[in-house]
């Protein structure tokens, strides 16, 4: 991989202090909404609130783009330009997670404090929303035309908790026959210190996200007998219990580097100090010593094998726990990054299952298909992010959480994940955190990047 010549900070494309301290005073109101999601609707209002305050904050957007609204919240501006040949979707959530201890500031009453602005959601994800709709909205104020593209800006009400507001976006596509040629979501970002060995900043863009598959494991007793005669051994509850033992130790879940996965590494080699320069330059060489070595590193091992987890298991009846489970059964969690090595893992669970006789049922398939970094997509986003962002290094990678841009498999060319918010190490620790914080500089510096984004993709030809 070639080492890109990185530029000092100052180099970066910035807004003026005057626009900047505009945006963040809208951002502020944006923040100041407590749109917790509850299935009870308990924060209704203040999800209101918020509807209005985008609505008075972006009123030529809200004027001349199309309006949708699926569920209870999610919404989408369409902006249809002329001769629009493409689709392009700008993605990220509304609802954050409740505030928390250990703030220093209202996790709902924004506040400006050392150059930074702290409030619940500013970094996941209202200062990319914000960014996508004051972006849309100085492009209409500026005459621009949309040539050529539809231009959509989606965010949902409930992605913190997998809701459905997406889910019903994404049914609404498909019935109406729309797809996107690219979609830019969150989940990457400008982050340091996350690569070993590289002082510099890192840009990465997740094209891929592990999948979410979910499995009724069980066993039903058919056989009769008295009840004080019952085994200790044999029964429902101990096979299901053993069974789960064997799945977990049994070494069926193997290490393997993804593309994505190794092409975080390789990216960043020429930027690595010696001797990681050396190793990770010659990935394919010492593959099964960075192997092990990120083997024992949680967050690391995530990116190289199917995550499996049994998170609940019901049997018996409470009001009676004396008496033998006739029925027991257990779910199964699983995490791939691939579905293909998924499907052998599965085999070689079902032949645990048989010796037990535990039947395994299909709940969830939720997978997202990898997008190709090799594309032309990627490229425009690397490319504008080296233009803005010229002091950062690029990269693909996995993201081993979760984002409603999963929800479109099926529906676009490109899915790509990242937002240009520049976090520092406390900044990236305080998301679902406390004192979550963006720099004020770097609100501009959004709005500036999808300007720039917009503007890219309608000269791309359609894929």
């Amino acid at each position: 991989m070639k080492k890109r010549a990185l530029l000092p900070e100052s180099a970066r494309k910035n807004a003026t202090d005057a626009q900047n301290a505009q945006y963040a005073a809208t951002l502020k109101r944006m923040v100041d909404c407590k749109t917790v999601w509850t299935k009870e609707g308990v924060n209704k209002a203040e999800f209101d609130k918020f509807y209005q305050v985008v609505a008075d904050a972006f009123p030529l957007l809200h004027s001349k783009a199309k309006r949708l609204t699926f569920g209870d919240g999610c919404f989408f501006y369409v902006i249809n330009g002329t001769n629009a040949q493409k689709n392009i979707l700008l993605m990220s959530h509304h609802d954050v997670v409740d505030g928390g201890n250990g703030w220093e500031t209202d996790p709902f009453c924004a506040t400006e404090k050392d150059g930074a602005l702290y409030g619940r959601g500013t970094v996941d994800t209202k200062t990319p929303l914000f960014a996508e709709l004051q972006a849309a909205e100085e492009l209409l104020a500026a005459g621009y035309g949309f040539d050529g593209m539809n231009l959509y800006i989606g965010s949902s009400h409930n992605e913190e908790f997998s809701g459905d507001g997406m889910v019903l976006a994404t049914d609404y596509f498909r019935q109406n026959g729309i797809f996107f040629d690219v979609i830019l979501d969150e989940g990457g970002a400008i982050t340091e210190g996350m690569i070993p060995g590289v002082s510099a900043k890192s840009a990465v863009i997740a094209v891929h996200e592990k999948s979410r598959h979910l499995y009724r494991c069980s066993i039903t007793e058919t056989t009769q007998g008295h009840g004080g005669l019952n085994p200790a051994a044999g029964t429902p509850v101990s096979a299901l219990s053993e069974f789960v033992t064997q799945v977990s130790k049994s070494g069926i879940f193997k290490a393997t580097f993804s593309p994505e996965v190794k092409a975080t590494f390789t990216s960043h080699a020429p930027y690595m100090a010696f001797p990681l320069n050396l190793v990770f330059g010659n990935f394919s060489l010492f593959s099964p010593l960075i192997k092990r070595i990120m083997a024992g590193i949680p967050q690391a091992a995530a990116m190289l094998t199917t995550g499996v987890t049994f998170p609940t298991f019901f049997a018996g009846k409470a009001d009676a726990p004396q008496f033998k489970a006739k029925h027991a059964e257990v779910y199964l969690f699983l995490r791939c990054v691939r579905e293909e090595q998924l499907h052998k893992e599965l085999a070689e669970i079902q032949k645990i299952a048989d010796r037990f006789g535990v039947t395994i049922e299909p709940v969830e398939r939720d997978y997202c298909e990898p997008t190709d970094f090799t594309a032309r997509p990627y490229q425009v986003l690397e490319a504008l992010v080296h233009k803005n962002f010229p002091d950062v290094i690029t990269a693909p990678f996995l993201l081993t959480a979760g984002t409603d841009a999963r929800r479109f498999t099926g529906l676009a060319h490109s899915i790509l994940r990242f937002a240009p918010i520049d976090l520092n190490r406390q900044q990236f620790a305080s998301i679902h955190n406390a004192n979550e914080n963006i720099t004020i500089r770097n609100i501009g510096q959004c709005v500036l990047f999808y300007k720039d984004f917009i503007k890219e993709m309608e000269k791309e030809p359609k894929l």
